[in-house]
């Protein structure tokens, strides 16, 4: 019963919100002509599509180098296909293993593969692709300051908010950098040797170094992370034209980071409902544009993320990774991890 009233109640919000947006909006009468006209502008549709194929590829790269910066030499191939099956589990979200969990556990099968450098690289694979995420959004936020006041109170308080959390998420990335180097780690243990010199704390904070040992892997992370995310917000940016649309690629690229970030909290399922309703107050607010276009636009860039995934279902399927689901016999111990 734990394990399902979490799954329920995403259902439950992601149903309600969904309903009252299609309410709103006259489902039948604003949003599926919008929809319809998805076959009249197809050149933005695969274009959008190729945007998100390509923010994939770019995803695979960055974890493939992060991978390589912990001593783990996977196959470019199959680090692809990993990464596109893990969006398969990501836009679901409803199983017990999440994309995070099933790349840990695919990588697990990778001959020398060790559980503790593969799970720091998907963990620095978040840190870095945050890092780019906050220089992508201050940096559109800086290009829009002459026309900040030209704005609505909600929406100068939610970029001024978000300007905010952006702004400690780089300063909690490069702190947690200098913070895992070993002259400082060191001198912590030092200090508090019950709880520094913990082998399996000490083993975590070298594997996480790498972000210092490789600084040329990690500069070029943080490169690609911009890309990822410039691609990905470019499928959004196809979606308004698919639909009919019409929106300044500034302003859409300003309003993705908070898009993303709400959507990606975990009250619905693939952050549906939530998605399209931050998606119709930033894009109104910033650039005027009506929101039945707005959540038909929102739905469309979700459905070709959605495509990928699949696409990552049918690779899960074909590879017979099942069995990766099925519960570990005896975990590693992490102190062995070094």
């Amino acid at each position: 019963m734990k394990k399902v009233l979490p799954i329920l109640l995403k259902l439950a919000v992601t149903t309600v919100l969904l309903w009252m947006i299609f309410r709103e909006h006259r489902f039948l009468e604003t949003i599926v002509p919008h929809l319809a006209s998805l076959q009249k502008h197809w050149a933005w549709t695969l274009a959008g599509l190729a945007a998100v194929g390509i923010s994939n590829w770019f995803a695979a790269l960055r974890w493939e180098v992060l991978l390589r910066g912990q001593e783990q030499a996977v196959s470019g191939s199959e680090v692809l296909r990993v990464t596109l099956v893990s969006n398969f589990f990501n836009i679901t979200s409803l199983g017990v293993v999440g994309g995070d969990a099933y790349r840990v556990l695919a990588m697990m099968r990778q001959p020398g593969a060790r559980r503790l450098p593969v799970m720091v690289s998907v963990m620095l694979d978040h840190l870095l692709g945050m890092l780019g995420l906050g220089l992508l959004f201050l940096t559109c936020r800086l290009m829009l300051a002459d026309r900040l006041e030209t704005f609505t109170p909600e929406v100068r308080a939610i970029l001024k908010g978000f300007e905010m959390f952006m702004g400690g998420s780089i300063i909690f990335v490069i702190l947690s950098a200098i913070s895992f180097t070993p002259r400082l780690y060191n001198w912590g243990e030092k200090q508090w040797p019950w709880m520094l010199g913990y082998a399996p704390l000490k083993n975590f904070a070298t594997a996480c170094d790498a972000l210092r040992r490789d600084w040329r892997g990690s500069i070029y992370s943080t490169v690609l992370s911009v890309l990822i995310f410039g691609f990905h917000f470019l499928s959004f940016y196809c979606a308004v034209f698919a639909v009919g649309g019409s929106v300044p690629v500034m302003d859409l690229v300003t309003a993705m980071p908070i898009v993303d970030t709400v959507s990606g909290l975990p009250i619905s399922v693939s952050g549906l409902g939530v998605r399209e309703k931050t998606f119709e107050t930033l894009m109104l607010g910033l650039a005027g544009l009506p929101g039945a276009t707005a959540v038909s636009a929102s739905l469309v860039g979700w459905l070709m993320g959605v495509v990928w995934g699949l696409l990552g279902g049918l690779l899960f399927l074909k590879g017979g990774d099942a069995r990766l689901l099925a519960p570990a016999s005896a975990p590693e111990p992490l102190a062995t991890d070094t």
